[in-house]
């Protein structure tokens, strides 16, 4: 059956995956924390790499746009490679893929209020581009974040059974 928290706390022995390490001594809010962060992490990168791909028209230097898809897979492979386990690759993975939908949405919508925008003009303007940033988010990010996510998940079963 699976540990409670109190009993992981009293546990002193040092597991290690190759990227990061954990004492079972650590505090629970400590370990929260952390997953949290390394999400948002993660989630921000993939998130940034998905709206330049959307938006490769506004990048200044001229490159095949699937060259930033990379980044973003590379994004969901490290959700699960900074993890400490299974359970803990599941949650940064869902926290990386919902900060990054976030991230995504909020970059594409933000030059309503950065830009000289009159109010009239972002109240027709929000739903439109709300509209097609989360289908963006859904259909790019969702695809090549969560597929190489899934991709290593499979692999290092595979690897480590």
């Amino acid at each position: 059956m699976a540990e409670t928290e109190t009993n992981r706390n009293t546990n002193s022995e040092m597991k290690t995956n190759g990227w990061t390490s954990d004492r079972r001594q650590e505090s629970v809010h400590r370990r929260r924390f952390a997953l949290i962060v390394k999400g948002a992490v993660v989630g921000l990168i993939g998130g940034m790499a998905a709206f330049t791909y959307n938006l490769s028209e506004l990048m200044v230097v001229s490159i095949d746009p699937t060259y930033v898809l990379v980044p973003l897979a590379l994004a969901g492979v490290f959700a699960h490679l900074v993890a400490y386990d299974l359970h803990e690759s599941i949650r940064v993975g869902l926290v990386g893929f919902f900060v990054g939908c976030v991230a995504l949405v909020l970059a594409w919508v933000a030059p309503l209020w950065i830009l000289p925008y009159t109010s009239g003009a972002r109240d027709i303007l929000i739903p439109k581009l709300t509209g097609t940033a989360i289908v963006a988010a859904i259909i790019v990010h969702g695809a090549v974040y969560l597929g190489a996510y899934l991709s290593t998940l499979l692999v290092s079963a595979y690897v480590s059974g």
